[in-house]
Parts: C-alpha cells; sequence; structure tokens
C-alpha cells in the first residue's frame, strides 16, 4: 500500500471505509450486533462528510461501557469470513475515531486507540487481499479515485469532506 502516503488523511478514512463496507456486506443482517456495526458505519461516514459527531461518539462503537459494541461482536465471531467482515468494521471504526481525536486536537486519546496510525489501514489491505472477498480491481479504482482527487500535497491543513455517495465503491 504504497499510495497511503500519497491520499489525505481523510481519503484514508474514506478508504477504510469503503472496505468496510464491503466486508460488512458478508455479515447476515440477523446477526448479533449487526444494527451496531452498520450505525457505527453509516456515523463514521457522516463525520467524515462534516456532521458533527465528536471523536468520543465514534470511539464508544470500538469501546463501550456496555460491551455491546465493535470490537466485542469481533471477537466473539467464529466463522472466518464474517471475522473478516467485523474486523475490517474495528479497523475502519478505530482508524476515524482516531482521525477524529487528531481533528479535535485532543493531546490524549484513549488507550484503545493507542496502537492505531496508518499502520491499521496496511492491516485491513492485507487481510482484504488474503480473504478474497473483494474484487482487487475495484480496490484499486477506488485508490486511483483517492489519490486523483484528495492527494496529500493539497493538505496544508485544508479538510476535506468526502461523501459515501461522491467514492466509486461499485455495488
Amino acid at each position: 500500500m504504497d499510495f497511503i502516503n500519497d491520499i489525505s488523511e481523510e481519503a484514508k478514512v474514506a478508504l477504510g471505509l469503503a472496505i468496510a463496507e464491503k466486508m460488512y456486506a458478508f455479515i447476515d443482517k440477523e446477526d448479533e450486533g449487526y444494527h451496531i456495526g452498520e450505525k457505527a458505519l453509516e456515523d463514521c461516514w457522516k463525520w467524515l462528510s462534516g456532521k458533527e459527531l465528536s471523536s468520543d461518539d465514534l470511539c464508544n462503537y470500538i469501546d463501550s461501557e456496555d460491551y455491546m459494541d465493535v470490537a466485542e461482536f469481533a471477537n466473539k465471531e467464529k466463522d472466518e469470513q464474517k471475522q473478516y467482515g467485523w474486523y475490517s468494521v474495528l479497523d475502519a471504526v478505530s482508524y476515524t475515531a482516531y482521525q477524529a481525536y487528531k481533528r479535535e486536537n485532543k493531546k490524549f486519546v484513549p488507550q484503545v486507540l493507542e496502537i492505531i496510525d496508518d499502520e491499521t489501514l496496511n492491516t485491513l489491505w492485507e487481510n482484504v487481499i488474503e480473504s478474497k472477498m473483494i474484487d482487487i480491481a475495484e480496490l484499486k479504482t477506488l485508490t486511483k479515485y483517492l489519490i486523483d482527487h484528495y492527494p496529500s500535497k493539497y493538505q496544508d491543513n485544508k479538510l476535506h469532506l468526502i461523501n459515501k455517495e461522491d467514492l466509486p465503491l461499485g455495488d
């Protein structure tokens, strides 16, 4: 994933969320916790498009007091294909929360996010390739779009709002 340094921070979030959305399609809507994963992704996309959601709100999806969070469902899952789906969501939501804390200029992040950085996206990418659950051509189309439209060289502290609907995500 050499291109990771060629895209803006927001484009990195979009990449993670787009991958997670594709992988999450392999989770049954009737599965325990499905609605939590779905809501987590939905709120991450809202945050990326500029809606008012705090970093704490997003972090709650991966580390909640009631243990009804994406991390718990990922850890409980036994089916390998569904594990890929859950862990993709966990990585994407964690990375989004990490970027939200950075955007809010918070000095300290919750312990659960201390290990999150761009390497999280590399792990997500590798897991997707290993799973063989997503067409690599789709990923290449998305990465080219992100490089062309949200390059890091134009970052200069400009905030890029990205809407899910604007991305070439395929079906």
